[in-house]
């Protein structure tokens, strides 16, 4: 199996609130809004790239070709969890109702069977166009009421921790450890080896969701 094409959204959105920010830095004015809320962007494409693959809820189209002889039992989808199958093409014919209701689905890990065979049931060879629905929802803002969303806090903490260390590095290397005074004295830096400039503590919070399934 091979995935050819992942369509989806693509506008960046802030993995953490605002007011969570402003409560870890301890601000109680509005004079920073506008940093901040780009740090928190900041810091979400920082935990996005770490983790590797989409996460962000909406609507997803996966182009997925199975090569002849591939005894394939089930498709893996890219996007996780899945809340519903839209659509499912394959070599350019649109699957009906019934066969969509043949489907079995693995929300969690995003896997799809055919339910109507689950022993020997095996995906034709050929291109499939699968539309389906998937994603975290982040925490927001509804009509000024938090929700929590369904991304996991984890994640959301990961973007906090990382925002923070952006806003209190301001102007000086992130790394900077220690400079000399006067000269006197040796400069060192805190450099975290394959973070993508994530603190330490911010991308072993996201460890577990790098790549693949968890």
């Amino acid at each position: 199996m091979l995935s050819l094409a992942l369509d989806g959204p693509s506008d960046a959105v802030p993995l953490a609130l605002l007011a969570d920010l402003k409560a870890d830095l301890e601000i109680t004015d509005n004079s920073s809004d506008a940093r901040l809320n780009r740090l928190l962007l900041t810091a979400s494409s920082l935990a996005l790239d770490y983790i590797g693959r989409p996460i962000i809820a909406g609507e997803w189209q996966e182009t997925i070709r199975v090569s002849p002889g591939e005894h394939l039992h089930e498709i893996v989808l890219s996007v996780f969890p899945v809340s519903d199958v839209r659509s499912i093409e394959h070599d350019g014919t649109l699957w009906g109702q019934e066969q969509l209701e043949t489907l079995g689905l693995d929300a969690q890990a995003g896997l799809l069977s055919l339910q109507s065979h689950p022993r020997h049931g095996r995906w034709r060879h050929g291109l499939y166009i699968i539309s389906y629905q998937a994603g975290f929802t982040p925490p927001s803002l509804i009509d000024g009421t938090p929700n929590v969303g369904t991304l996991p806090a984890s994640i959301s903490q990961a973007v906090l921790v990382t925002a923070s260390a952006l806003f209190s590095a301001g102007a000086r290397d992130p790394n900077l450890k220690s400079e000399s005074v006067q000269g006197v004295g040796s400069t060192s830096w805190n450099v975290s080896s394959g973070t993508g400039g994530l603190p330490q503590s911010a991308a072993d919070m996201l460890e577990a969701y790098k790549g693949g399934h968890f």
